[in-house]
C-alpha cells in the first residue's frame, strides 16, 4: 500500500512553481523534472532518516541507498530514481512498518512544515524548496524524537 506519492502532490507544486517562475504553457522536461523534486521533497526527506537509520525494505538497492547516507543522493533524488516516485510498505524494514505509517499519517507532515523551509523565521510554502542539510537536521531531530517515544510506549519502557 502507498503510503505517500509524490504525484498525489504534483498539481500542487507545478502550480505554485508557475506562479513563482511566471510560467504559463510548456514546461520544458528539466522544469519538469524540478517539479517532480519539490513535489517529493517532504517523502524524499522520511525516506532519508529511513534509510540513514537502516530500516530500508529488503528490495532498496544497498549501493543506492549508500549514497544517500554519504550525501551522494538526495532522498527526493532517491524516491524519483528508486521508487519511482511513491514511498510503499514495503520500501520500510517490516518492524519499522508500524511506527512510520503511524508517524507520517498523524505528525509528520506538521513536523515538515514546522522545520523546513524556514527562512528567517518566515514561513516558505511547502512545494516551493528542496531542504537543504539545515531543513534536514531540525526534521531529523523530530523524527527521532517522536521514534523513540514510539519505541518507549511499544515495550514499555
Amino acid at each position: 500500500m502507498a503510503i505517500d506519492r509524490a504525484d498525489w502532490h504534483w498539481e500542487s507544486a507545478e502550480k505554485l512553481y508557475r506562479e513563482m517562475h511566471s510560467i504559463s504553457g510548456e514546461l520544458t522536461e528539466e522544469q519538469e523534472n524540478e517539479i517532480w523534486l519539490l513535489a517529493g521533497n517532504h517523502i524524499g526527506l522520511f525516506l532519508r532518516w529511513i534509510i540513514e537509520n537502516g530500516f530500508e525494505g529488503e528490495e532498496a538497492d544497498p549501493d543506492h541507498c549508500e549514497d544517500v547516507r554519504r550525501g551522494r543522493t538526495s532522498g527526493a533524488q532517491f524516491l524519483m530514481w528508486d521508487c519511482d516516485g511513491k514511498l510503499w510498505d514495503e520500501d520500510i524494514r517490516e518492524d519499522i512498518l508500524p511506527f512510520a505509517k503511524k508517524y507520517y499519517e498523524e505528525q509528520f507532515f506538521d513536523d515538515y512544515c514546522e522545520t523546513c523551509g524556514g527562512d528567517g523565521g518566515k514561513e516558505v510554502p511547502c512545494y516551493s524548496f528542496i531542504s537543504g542539510e539545515d531543513d534536514y537536521a531540525r526534521l531529523r531531530e523530530r523524527i527521532d524524537s517522536a521514534f523513540e517515544k514510539y519505541m518507549g510506549e511499544e515495550y514499555g519502557g
